[in-house]
């Protein structure tokens, strides 16, 4: 799979069924989270169009995040705000992708270790609504995708809106292993992917955020690393892990474990965590397909272990951070720790993560129990 091993998805499930006491907070929530979903959706993007827009009604369409409304000429292109989130863009379809993705990772995941049919059942629906069905199904691309009004009708900075993609695999990695997903839908769903795959390693806009330098760059390598796993496109999996290797790592973090194109933005912190969780993600992928990324170097010798060094006073307590954090930080991002502790070995990453205050989801529960297995391993870090 690609988030999770064979060797934690097996004794995971094992544990769950035996009640073992370190699943049982995490599996309540997780039921939780599963028994909601079960009655929500199928979204697609077809459902909300963009007015003023000539666009085919299966493209997906968003709008940038920091662009507004120009006070000094109304009518004409957007102007930019770093930090500042228009609340007015159209949200529509971006909201419908992240809401899908979410359900399908948490209804796959749920179907697997709870063996709930019924979870299965709703999440081969919402895949086959949004990747298949030719009345609703999103083209595989992301070419209009955080566009400026009055400038583009999309960037390659959109790509970030794909991220969510990366969850919905793992959920349906999860489903792939139950009884409840016909196998012609899951070779549509792949196909979907290998064309999506294409779209991010040929097109102008995915060559753009792989040359971006920032998060960015860090968020399209995890994309095409999870994306390709799924796709079974082996080389452009270890392409991915290569690029991470050879000018992510080396490129964007200094000796310190400083990120300064993240610190140089008006959410200085949040973009800091942001960024570490999508180089975790990276490497947590590279980790479950066998590849090592959690040594990788820069020529001062940082590693990721130094950039989450540097970062923990800062995620213990937001209000040290001196750098521009335009909002209060929010730390869900931060369950890279947990990714982190495992790879790196570092149990103090883990028990850093015990601490931070997460959001409700399935996910925060999976992390929670891929830790809990690595915990009962002998890796104890809880208090």
């Amino acid at each position: 799979m690609t988030l999770v091993s064979d060797d934690e998805a097996e004794p995971i499930h094992s544990a769950i069924i035996r009640k073992e006491a370190w699943t049982l907070d995490a599996v309540r929530h997780l039921r939780a989270e599963a028994e909601k979903r079960l009655h929500e959706g199928p979204w697609t993007v077809t459902s909300e169009r963009p007015r003023d827009l000539d666009l085919d009604v299966h493209d997906y369409y968003s709008e940038a995040p920091y662009w507004w409304p120009d006070p000094a000429n109304p009518t004409g292109p957007y102007v930019r705000k770093d930090g500042q989130i228009n609340p007015a863009r159209f949200l529509a379809n971006k909201a419908a992708l992240n809401a899908m993705c979410d359900a399908v990772f948490t209804l796959g995941t749920a179907a697997y270790l709870l063996d709930d049919p019924r979870y299965g059942k709703r999440a081969a629906l919402l895949a086959r609504t949004w990747f298949i069905d030719p009345r609703t199904r999103m083209n595989p691309d992301l070419e209009y995708a955080q566009a400026i009004r009055g400038a583009n009708n999309g960037r390659g900075s959109g790509i970030l809106d794909g991220r969510v993609f990366i969850q919905a695999i793992q959920g349906m990695e999860f489903l792939a292993n139950t009884d409840a997903w016909d196998a012609r839908d899951q070779k549509a769903v792949r196909e979907w992917f290998t064309e999506y795959l294409h779209w991010l390693t040929r097109s102008k806009y995915g060559n753009e955020e792989k040359r971006s330098g920032n998060n960015h760059a860090s968020w399209w390598t995890a994309q095409v690393a999870a994306v390709a796993s799924f796709a079974e496109d082996t080389a452009s999996e270890q392409a991915a892990f290569g690029f991470y290797r050879e000018s992510i790592f080396p490129a964007q973090i200094r000796k310190d474990g400083t990120a300064p194109r993240e610190e140089a933005r008006a959410r200085s912190l949040a973009y800091s965590s942001f960024n570490a969780e999508g180089l975790a993600m990276v490497c947590r992928i590279a980790q479950v397909r066998g590849v090592d990324l959690w040594t990788v170097r820069t020529r001062d010798g940082a590693t990721l272990g130094s950039v989450i060094d540097y970062l923990t006073p800062y995620l213990k307590e937001p209000t040290r951070w001196r750098r521009e954090q335009a909002a209060a930080y929010q730390s869900e991002g931060a369950c890279f720790l947990a990714f982190a502790g495992m790879g790196l070995k570092k149990p103090e990453y883990v028990a850093l993560f015990r601490t931070l205050e997460l959001p409700s989801g399935a996910w925060p529960s999976l992390l929670d129990l891929i830790v809990g297995r690595w915990e009962a391993s002998g890796h104890q870090t809880r208090h």
